[in-house]
This record gives C-alpha cells, sequence and structure tokens, in this order.
C-alpha cells in the first residue's frame, strides 16, 4: 500500500484554483500568488489523508478556517483548510493515506469563496500559513512515484520452467480461429 494518494481528480482544481495562480476564479487579480491548490468539492465532502504520517497541528486562522497539518514520513508537511469544522484527529494521531478521514471539505475563513480544500504543501508546519511552498500536485507525484519506485519486491524463489509451442504451432492453430472470425464479421455486415 502506498504512503501518498491523490483521492481527489485533477479535474476537481477550478481554473484560479491551481498552485502559482495569479488570478481569482471571477478573474480578479491575486494579492499574492496561490499557495496551495483547491480542490471544489461538495460541502461536506470527507477529505481522506493524501499521505500517511502524522497529525501535528490542529488550530483556527481567521484567512484559511478550520486548519489540520499532516507530517508525512519523508518529513513534508500537508495543510488542509477551510474544513467544515474543527478537525477531531488530536495531535500526534497517526493518519493513513486514502484511509483516515481528515475532515469534511467547508467553507470557513475569510479567503473562503465557497465549499472547497484547500491543499498546502511545506518544509515546516507553519508554512501553511506563510513561508516556502511547493505545488502539492507535483509533490504528491513526485512521493507516489518514489513509493512505487522503493516498494520492495518479492523474490522469485523458484521459476518453473514453461512448455511454450513454437510460434509455428501457434499461428496455425489461430488461423482457422481468424478465418471464422472474419467470415462472421461479413455476414453481420
Amino acid at each position: 500500500m502506498s504512503n501518498y494518494v491523490l483521492p481527489f481528480p485533477e479535474s476537481k482544481i477550478p481554473k484560479g484554483g491551481e498552485f502559482g495562480n495569479t488570478i481569482l476564479f471571477d478573474g480578479t487579480p491575486r494579492t499574492n500568488p496561490h499557495r496551495g491548490v483547491d480542490f471544489s468539492l461538495p460541502g461536506g465532502t470527507p477529505i481522506p489523508s493524501f499521505t500517511s504520517g502524522e497529525v501535528v497541528l490542529v488550530k483556527w486562522s481567521d484567512v484559511l478556517g478550520h486548519v489540520a497539518v499532516v507530517k508525512d514520513l519523508k518529513g513534508g508537511f500537508w495543510g488542509y483548510c477551510h474544513l467544515r469544522q474543527a478537525c477531531i484527529l488530536a495531535v500526534g494521531k497517526e493518519v493513513v493515506a486514502g484511509k483516515t478521514i481528515i475532515g469534511l471539505v467547508g467553507n470557513t475563513g475569510s479567503a473562503s469563496h465557497g465549499a472547497h480544500l484547500h491543499l498546502s504543501f511545506g518544509p515546516d508546519d507553519q508554512s501553511v500559513f506563510f513561508g516556502k511552498v511547493s505545488d502539492p500536485i507535483t509533490a504528491i507525484k513526485i512521493r507516489i512515484a518514489r513509493d512505487v519506485k522503493e516498494a520492495p519486491v518479492a523474490p522469485v524463489s523458484k521459476v518453473a520452467p514453461v512448455a511454450a509451442k513454437p510460434v509455428a504451432e501457434v499461428a496455425s492453430d489461430v488461423a482457422p480461429a481468424a478465418k471464422r472470425v472474419s467470415a462472421a464479421a461479413k455476414k453481420a455486415e
């Protein structure tokens, strides 16, 4: 099982909700580039953790509303913002990617203009609020790829020999069936 998932399709990121975007969804210029990605989802949609790791922060922000921050197994910090209500997971609680529900999609905080999940990624638990952030979609894709690459492969203890027909024999077995399929297709026309 992977320690990282992308539980919502990228098609749920509306125009203006992309990382680094400088224009809001309604065409209004942003004061600063967007510091995360917004997933446009119905209010109350459960939000599974994108990563395995540990809850390190649960707090209210006047701008981002109810916020939960999860530290992943590689040391990255994922901010889940505008939650409908305070995250019920306690700081220190372990979470499992795709399984543990962080909260529900909401519309809390002054930067929210409709129900959505604002997801951020940064190097520490405060980066959701200020400081350095990176594109969370790129970060999750890189982590998923590394997880696949690093996944342990079960050793092959013994390879059993397989008796296979020579290619010429296979071709002669297939030829009559191919003629029957071709004849049936002509009849159907």
